[in-house]
């Protein structure tokens, strides 16, 4: 799936989350470019969380190749 082809990317109804790291004013413009995408900007922190970012991503991402839904360990109540 590419999903940066959809437009909207959109799954079940929802927009794409795109979690975002660095300086405030970096993530002002990255939110910018993620809302004209029709995604919703998930601001994560700063530069010190990209690390922590990457490495839940890559857990994520790994867990949905293998056919897994990560979206459950993230579920809210």
């Amino acid at each position: 799936m590419d999903v940066w082809r959809m437009t909207p990317p959109l799954f079940e109804g929802r927009p794409l989350g795109v979690p975002l790291c660095g300086a405030p004013e970096a993530v002002a413009v990255a939110t910018e470019l993620v809302q004209d995408l029709g995604c919703t900007p998930l601001p994560a922190g700063g530069l010190d969380r990209a690390a922590l970012l990457e490495a839940a991503a890559g857990l994520a991402i790994g867990l949905w190749f293998d056919g897994l839904d990560a979206r459950s360990m993230l579920m809210a109540s």
